[in-house]
C-alpha cells in the first residue's frame, strides 16, 4: 500500500509542474515493481529503487517503503541496493566517504557510509524542517589515521589502529513514512534501514581524546534537552563491549563488503542512550572523562 501511494503521488507529479522533481526512472521503478507484485515476478534491479531513493531525497519525500512490505529480504537484496545508493549520491551529489557506521550490534548487525560533508564540529544549530524525521544518538566516533583494507585479528589489533575517539551524536534522517509502526517490528525496520543507508545525514563530533588513556565501556554518558535528561547510560552496570562492535564494522561491513578505511576516516558503532527524536531545543551530551558536546535544534 505504501508503494502504491508513492506510485500514485509519481505519476500525479508526472503531469504537473512537479516533473522535475520525480524522474522517469521513479516511475519506471514504480511499473515494474507492481507489475512483479501482481504478477510474482522478480525484483526490480537494484540501481532502480536506489534511483527512487535518489529522487525521493531530492524531493524531501519519505522513502518509498519498498522492503517494509511484510516479506522476508535477503540481507545480499538489501545491500546491494544500498551500493547503488551510496554510488548515486557520491556521483551525483559530490559527496566522499567519510567514514562508516553501524547499528544492531551484535543482535542483527548492519552497517552503513558516511559522508565527510555530513561530519560537523563546534556547537552548530540544525533546522529541523531541513530533515524529514531528525533523530537524536549519542555514540563514540573513533577514528584511523592509516589505510586498513585487511580484516584485523582481533580487539587488540583494531585498539593498536585507533588514533583518537570522540564524542559524537549521530543525527540521521529516518525518512521513513511509518517509522513509528517499524519500531514495533525490528525485522521490519532494519529491512527498511538498511538499503537506505542507515538514514545517514549528520554526525557532530566534540573533542580527540586519545583511546588509551579511556576506558570507554564504564563511561557514564548522560543526555539532556532542555535541561531535562532524556537519554542515560550507565557505564559501570554496562555489559557491552563497544570495542567489539567497532571491530564488527571493520571487518564485516566495511572490509566485507568491499569498502576500505582511510586515514581520518571515523566509525560510529551504534546508539548508546538509545534513540531520542530530534525536537527544537538544547541539547547537553556529557560523556564524562571523554568530554562533552552541545548544540542546538530550530523548527
Amino acid at each position: 500500500n505504501q508503494l502504491r501511494l508513492y506510485c500514485r503521488l509519481a505519476f500525479n507529479m508526472s503531469s504537473s509542474s512537479m516533473m522535475g522533481r520525480i524522474t522517469i526512472a521513479s516511475i519506471l521503478l514504480c511499473t515494474l515493481w507492481l507489475t512483479a507484485y501482481a504478477g510474482g515476478g522478480p525484483e526490480p534491479d537494484p540501481g532502480q529503487i536506489a534511483r527512487a531513493y535518489v529522487d525521493a531525497r531530492k524531493a524531501s519525500l519519505a522513502f518509498p517503503e519498498i522492503f517494509a512490505n511484510g516479506q522476508s529480504h535477503s540481507d545480499a537484496s538489501l545491500y546491494a541496493v544500498q551500493r547503488q545508493y551510496v554510488e548515486l549520491l557520491l556521483k551525483e551529489e559530490g559527496l566522499t566517504v567519510g567514514g562508516y557506521k553501524g547499528g544492531f550490534i551484535p543482535k542483527a548487525s548492519v552497517g552503513g557510509v558516511l559522508f565527510a560533508e555530513g561530519i560537523l564540529k563546534g556547537t552548530p544549530t540544525l533546522k529541523r524542517s531541513n530533515f524529514y524525521n531528525l533523530l537524536v544518538e549519542a555514540e563514540i566516533a573513533f577514528q584511523f589515521c592509516d589505510t586498513i583494507e585487511q580484516p584485523l585479528a582481533d580487539v587488540a589489533a583494531l585498539q593498536a589502529r585507533t588514533c583518537n575517539v570522540f564524542p559524537a551524536i549521530e543525527l540521521p534522517d529516518a525518512a521513513l513514512e511509518n517509522l513509528d509502526d517499524l519500531l514495533s517490528d525490528f525485522s521490519q525496520l532494519r529491512q527498511a534501514l538498511v538499503p537506505t543507508n542507515m538514514g545517514v545525514a549528520k554526525v557532530l563530533i566534540g573533542e580527540a581524546k586519545n583511546p588509551q588513556d579511556l576506558d570507554l565501556n564504564r563511561l557514564d554518558i548522560n543526555v539532556a534537552h532542555n535541561g531535562t535528561k532524556i537519554g542515560y547510560r550507565e557505564g559501570a552496570s554496562s555489559t557491552s563491549d563497544i570495542w567489539s562492535r567497532v571491530l564488527w564494522v571493520v571487518n564485516d561491513f566495511v572490509i566485507g563488503r568491499g569498502y576500505k578505511i582511510d586515514a581520518g576516516h571515523i566509525i560510529i558503532p551504534g546508539a548508546l542512550t538509545g534513540l531520542h527524536q530530534g525536537k527544537p531545543g538544547q541539547y547537553n551530551v556529557d560523556y564524562g572523562s571523554l568530554g562533552a558536546v552541545e548544540f542546538r535544534i530550530e523548527p
